[in-house]
């Protein structure tokens, strides 16, 4: 009877089955699939968040080391070498600072040309000039004209010659000028425009010359006459 007794009370263990062993071969491949899922989307997450944290410590700094001169401290001569192998001079943040900003007519002197004016540029730059000066003589005849009537015109015209003789021949000439080199230069753009002949260096320079010395000539004829 004690034998039977110890016997009843200790548990039994009875071996599983195929179909047990089959569930419990799954249960524990689809456990660490999932702990390795989980690991990997931490891992994941720690990483973008180190990323989003590193871009924004450089973006900061960059702001932080651009921001107040334009240009990275190291600029042309960074530590590992930059262009010093192409003669970057150690003072060039100096001389980056003291650069003039393009287009910029005077040079770093403040006093020389920066840029050369062949005679072409002048003549494109005085054509300009001309039309804005046309357009100002046009505007104050407008507004003497409605301040003082159709005849105000010419009564101030001929007011200035009576009390300034001596001036009468260089303000013709100063309002011929424009007028005549206006006139000669729009034509000169006609040309261009309609058949493109000569857009070339050369030609370009002797047309310029002569839309000048035309201009001038006209100008003083235009002062001479007593009209």
């Amino acid at each position: 009877p004690s034998s039977s007794s110890s016997s009843s009370s200790s548990p039994s263990t009875l071996p599983l089955t195929e179909k047990e062993k089959k569930t419990l071969t799954t249960t524990t491949t689809t456990r660490a699939a999932y702990s390795t899922t989980t690991r990997e989307r931490d891992t994941v997450d720690t990483s973008s968040s180190n990323n989003k944290t590193t871009k924004k410590a450089f973006s900061t700094s960059a702001r932080s080391r651009i921001g107040h001169k334009g240009i990275p401290d190291e600029y042309g001569q960074p530590k590992t070498g930059g262009t010093s192998f192409l003669g970057t001079p150690e003072n060039h943040r100096e001389l980056l600072s003291a650069r003039p900003l393009s287009p910029d007519v005077l040079d770093v002197d403040g006093k020389s040309a920066h840029y050369k004016f062949p005679i072409v540029a002048l003549s494109s730059i005085t054509n300009r000039i001309t039309g804005c000066v046309l357009s100002g003589a046009v505007g104050v005849g407008g507004v003497i004209a409605c301040a003082g009537g159709p005849e105000a015109v010419p009564e101030t015209v001929e007011m200035f010659k009576t009390q300034f003789p001596m001036l009468v021949f260089p303000v013709k000439a100063a309002l011929s000028f424009p007028f005549v080199y206006h006139g000669v230069a729009g034509m000169r753009h006609l040309v261009w425009d309609m058949s493109a002949f000569g857009i070339d260096n050369e030609n370009a320079k002797k047309s310029s010359m002569f839309v000048f010395a035309s201009s001038v000539v006209g100008a003083a004829a235009m002062a001479s006459s007593s009209f």
